[in-house]
């Protein structure tokens, strides 16, 4: 399966499901539930972070949790 490290920059992809229950609480809290459209709007050097947008706002997230969001093109 495909994770949200995989994308690039401006690639769309849908969320399918999350590999770790502590982090999938995390992010579905944050908004980031199965189902929704997600894009890499920016990355920070050296693959620190992920700054992605969901259907109607932004999250940033560290590496070690944006492995654990499963997606499928979209």
């Amino acid at each position: 399966m495909k994770n949200i490290t995989t994308l690039h920059l401006g690639e769309s992809a849908i969320i399918t499901e999350y590999s770790d229950n502590a982090v999938a609480c995390k992010l579905m809290a944050m908004g980031l539930l199965p189902g929704a459209s997600i894009s890499v709007v920016r990355k920070a050097p050296f693959g620190g972070a992920y700054y992605v947008r969901t259907e109607n706002h932004y999250v940033a997230l560290r590496r070690n949790e944006a492995k654990h969001v499963l997606i499928t093109n979209g």
